[in-house]
């Protein structure tokens, strides 16, 4: 392995394991009565499936590493929504469709042996890139209207943007185009993700989390 394939490897490893994050968020949404948008775990469970497919049909060990490891993470985080989300049956329906896709598009690549087919499903795994980037996007329209980024994970974005630089710089060594224009564009999705939090900050997540530890505290003094 590269130099480049490594550190885009690890920090693609980084950006899964930050995901976890959404567990704590998971949690104090429990206390404040609210719900966790599910879309960009979807997305990533998704993603992670037809990208390690994808490694294994272009035989690329770093590609079809680091989506094995994202695909366990992502299985983990959604067995977190089903038992801390305030409505169970969205999870279990998002997991089913998202597993139904899943199955449908690896069993086609694999029985349609010519070339178009490889090529639809390579633009099937960008197009899913860019879902799981560009996702928490969907809630700009509530960030603007609450004037808070709470919403969004600073530290999953962070991490994404520089995953999505190392990938850009992978896939123009290897002269491969489905790995390069993806991350180009989640790069400025990730990019625009941090610029809304730094803008209109997290205040509604702070205090929630304020919540969550004083409740925490009296239940230890109880």
């Amino acid at each position: 392995m590269s130099l480049v394939s490594v550190l885009a490897s690890s920090a693609t490893m980084g950006m899964f394991i930050s995901q976890l994050t959404v567990i704590g968020e998971l949690r104090r949404a429990q206390v404040s009565k609210t719900q966790v948008p599910i879309v960009q775990s979807l997305a990533s469970f998704l993603s992670c499936i037809l990208w390690f497919k994808y490694g294994l049909i272009k035989h690329d060990t770093a590609v079809s590493l680091v989506n094995g490891v994202g695909m366990m993470v992502a299985i983990y985080i959604l067995g977190c929504f089903w038992v801390y989300d305030s409505s169970p049956r969205r999870v279990e329906t998002g997991v089913l469709v998202a597993s139904v896709i899943s199955v449908a598009l690896v069993g086609y690549v694999d029985y349609a042996k010519d070339v178009w087919s490889l090529e639809l499903y390579s633009m099937v795994c960008c197009l899913m890139s860019l879902v799981f980037l560009g996702s928490p996007l969907g809630q700009i329209g509530k960030v603007v209207e609450t004037r808070d980024a709470s919403v969004l994970l600073p530290s999953v974005a962070a991490l994404a943007l520089a995953n999505n630089m190392l990938w850009c710089a992978y896939g123009v060594i290897h002269e491969d185009p489905y790995m390069f224009v993806p991350n180009i564009i989640g790069s400025s999705f990730c990019a625009l993700q941090l610029a809304l939090v730094a803008y209109y900050g997290r205040a509604i997540a702070a205090k929630s989390k304020e919540l969550a530890d004083s409740d925490d505290n009296i239940a230890h003094l109880i």
